[in-house]
Parts: C-alpha cells; structure tokens; sequence
C-alpha cells in the first residue's frame, strides 16, 4: 500500500510539474484594472436609478425623467471621458424611430443607442470591440412606461461598468477600435442590439468620420 502511495504521489507530482504555467501579467492591464473604483460604479448606478423609469417606450422630453434623460446623461459622461482621450474617443446617439410591431412597440418610438467610439491607433488593424450593457429598465408589466422602474441590476449595473470601462480605457491607445454603447430596447426585444449588430454588420463604424 505504501507503495502504491508513493507511486501515486509521484506521478501525481511529475503530473504538476509539467502542468504548471508560468503567467506574465501585463503591465499596463493591470494599471487598468487597478483605477476601477467602486465609489465610481455606485455612483453610475445611482444615477441611473433616479431618471424612474428607463422604459424604452418612456418620455424622451424629460430632462430629468425616463429614457431620454438617462442617454442625455450617458453621452455627457462619454464627453466627459473623451477629454482624456487625445481626440480619439467621440461620443454619438444613434438615432431612429421605430414603427409600431403589433407586439411590444404600441406606437412609434424614438429610439437611441449611446456610444462612445475609442478610435484605434493603427489603421491596418480593423478589428472592433464592443463593451456593451442595455439602457432600458422595466417593470413586470413590459408595456408599463411610467411606473418607477429602477433597474439598478438590470441592467444599470451592466450600464455603470460600461461607462467604468470608458472612464478607464478613454485615456490608453489601443491599435483596434473599441465602442462603449448602451443599447435600448432590450426589454421590448433586443431592438437596440439588433439595431447595433446590422450596423456592424454593413461596416458603417469602420467608414465613419473617426477615420
């Protein structure tokens, strides 16, 4: 039986050994990772929490309530990352009005996306990443858009870490271009994400005015 054991604590050893990798940190991450603050997430989340409602089909005349204060507010937090960026980060609302679906768009929407696009340094490199959340927030009624609804978890949290992730990366260079954007219409059916995907997939970010 011991020798068995030993045999076994020897294979399992070798097995270890050969197993173990070695994990070079890279520097300039780890400085990324380091600046996230949680006062800051907090924050984010608050915010979003007091515009009520963000309820796709919510008032978008508000300057304080629904939907279009709550992207109004996002996009003055991406201009307010951009100063940090060298010129390379613009923010834009990706406006378009929907029609009614006979589903979960009741009447004509005035829908929005807001982004952030972090221009890449190298023009060769036409890759793009996408750090998303969705905007939208909604009670269980999903047709209700006056009713408070916070959505601090879904998905402000999705939203904060976004604009956490701008606040960070708007100040370090990246060959590929990198878009921050939180979508609408996720509760109504994937609508802003869908709206986003068949823009990428027409190539339109690659021949905007960034370049």
């Amino acid at each position: 039986m011991k020798k068995i054991l030993l045999a076994a604590l020897l294979t399992g050893s070798h097995f270890y050994a050969k197993t173990q990798s070695i994990i070079i940190k890279d520097p300039v991450i780890e400085k990324m990772v380091a600046e996230v603050n949680a006062d800051s997430l907090k924050g984010y989340i608050n915010k979003l929490v007091s515009f009520g409602t963000r309820h796709t089909l919510s008032t978008t005349q508000d300057s304080k309530k629904g939907i279009g204060a709550a992207r109004n507010w996002v996009i003055s937090k991406f201009n307010e990352f951009a100063k940090n960026s060298n010129g390379r980060m613009k923010s834009e609302l990706d406006k378009w009005v929907l029609q009614k679906d006979g589903k979960r768009i009741d009447s004509v929407a005035d829908m929005g996306n807001a982004m952030a696009i972090l221009k890449g340094t190298d023009t060769s490199d036409k890759r793009i990443f996408i750090i998303s959340g969705h905007l939208d927030s909604r009670i269980t009624d999903v047709m209700n858009r006056t009713s408070n609804a916070p959505g601090a978890n879904d998905d402000g949290s999705g939203v904060a870490a976004v604009l956490e992730c701008a606040r960070i990366m708007s100040k370090t260079a990246f060959p590929s271009t990198i878009i921050f954007v939180a979508v609408c219409g996720e509760e109504q059916g994937l609508l802003g994400a869908e709206h986003l995907a068949e823009k990428a997939k027409q190539n339109k970010y690659m021949s905007c005015n960034y370049y």
